[in-house]
């Protein structure tokens, strides 16, 4: 797993004047440490046990069953997608130099994060060191995050994307999702979670129009009517009413665009190798006159000093669906070290901005590296350890009490990529490369915004 990275830089100044307050919100106290002591006992006796927590009864998301659902050549494709984005060009006769320059630049990342240094390796980091970052470590962690962004989309996807299976013929309906989806990554600079959404969406398309196929010749068989069905015409319809058009915002303190604009470009380009299962682009453009099957956008911002028509227009843009989900991979933890106040003060904006059915998504270290210690300033002071899911679940479910039912918890999971079928080099000439793919241990919580009525 690579280092993890921190979306905040400096610290910055909080600015909430203006905003609406909520009668019914608690105001957020310090962690209580009898809360604390209570959560560390009942995660020891329930040690060796499943616990509640990682099967909530509430719980749509299949993630095993999403993870194993992606097919390795599809993965092989995310990661050319990358390689493709972001490896320097090699049209030059200075691919020695140019492979020198990206092995200066990773080992010049991995001194700035070794030293937690993340102003000098993010907020202040030029272009080319924040590209050689995405080409490290985005791309294992996308062949992580394209499995569990499945398990969550499917379980805000409307029914009726189910129904269209048993039931082809009804192509005339048209489910909720006709508003789109709209996908809120913050810290999502680095382009992993753009990519593993772009993937999603092409596992999705593609079992759609297998599904879609084999259900309208079966319905032909079934009816035994001697009709011919322009199956192309029928399935453009099809997903017209039952696939929501798919938007992605990133958010991050780092100027990332110009990583997020090639990876955006290569998602769609034909240029990209791949398998005959799986050919490039990773997502085919519509026709002029339709909407692109994915709309990427980045915003630089600082989510710790955003000011509240900022946070409005992400949440709610104009121009695309309000917010369905909410993602914060491997950034809640460094919100939190940055400043608790702050973070627990986004977390609640966010509640209040969020509509019902809004899904909120954490992946981050599992363990000790997700331990914040407060308190303590001087050597004979205490610190108190305090886990990330325990400052988590205190804002969202105590703080703003009734505003969030958890569907998913798990404080530790593995994913561990097929190592013998997939290839990632970057080496100019060939060989090993520099770049080492690498499996992920996470921590992972999911919750739903329920609606204000819910006590």
């Amino acid at each position: 797993m690579g280092p993890k990275r921190n979306p905040t830089g400096k610290q910055p100044t909080s600015n909430s004047k203006g905003k609406k307050s909520d009668p019914k919100r608690k105001t957020a106290p310090s962690a209580p440490r009898r809360l604390l002591a209570e959560q560390q006992q009942n995660a020891t006796s329930s040690k060796g046990k499943v616990s509640q927590d990682e099967t909530s009864t509430h719980s749509e998301i299949d993630l095993s069953a999403a993870i194993v659902s992606i097919p390795v050549p599809l993965q092989q494709l995310l990661l050319n997608v990358f390689r493709t984005a972001l490896l320097p060009d090699t049209s030059s006769n200075n691919d020695q130099e140019k492979e020198d320059d990206l092995h200066t630049q990773i080992q010049t990342l991995k001194a700035h994060l070794f030293n937690r240094d993340f102003v000098s390796a993010f907020a202040d980091a030029s272009p080319e060191l924040l590209r050689a970052y995405a080409l490290r470590w985005s791309a294992s962690r996308c062949l992580a995050y394209v499995g569990i962004f499945k398990g969550v989309v499917l379980a805000l996807l409307d029914k009726s994307l189910m129904l269209h299976r048993r039931h082809p013929d009804n192509i005339e309906s048209k489910s909720n999702n006709e508003n789109g989806l709209h996908v809120l990554c913050i810290g999502g600079g680095a382009g992993s979670e753009i990519v593993a959404l772009a993937g999603v969406w092409r596992a999705l398309l593609d079992e759609f129009n297998e599904a879609f196929s084999q259900n309208v010749r079966k319905l032909a068989d079934e009816t035994e009517a001697d009709v011919e069905f322009d199956l192309e015409k029928l399935s453009l319809t099809a997903k017209d009413a039952f696939l929501p058009q798919l938007s992605i915002t990133a958010v991050d303190v780092a100027e990332w665009s110009n990583v997020v604009d090639s990876l955006s470009k290569t998602i769609h380009s034909t240029t990209v190798p791949g398998q005959k299962m799986y050919p490039s682009p990773l997502l085919e453009n519509s026709p002029e006159d339709e909407q692109p099957p994915v709309d990427i956008s980045f915003r630089h911002l600082d989510v710790l000093s955003i000011s509240e028509p900022d946070l409005s227009s992400l949440l709610s843009p104009h121009d695309a669906p309000k917010t369905n989900l909410v993602s914060l991979m491997f950034t809640l933890n460094e919100l939190f070290s940055t400043s608790m106040p702050k973070t627990t003060q986004l977390l609640l904006r966010i509640t209040d901005e969020t509509e019902p059915g809004t899904i909120l998504l954490i992946v981050d270290s599992p363990g000790s590296y997700s331990t914040l210690s407060l308190g303590g300033s001087t050597e004979t002071a205490k610190q108190r350890q305090y886990p990330m899911k325990f400052l988590l679940e205190h804002t969202l479910l105590t703080v703003a009490e009734g505003k969030w039912e958890k569907m998913l918890s798990q404080d530790s999971r593995w994913f561990r990529r097929d190592a013998s079928k997939l290839t990632y080099s970057v080496n100019l000439e060939g060989g090993d490369g520099l770049v080492k793919l690498e499996d992920m241990r996470y921590q992972i919580h999911v919750y739903r915004r329920l609606s204000s009525e819910v006590k």
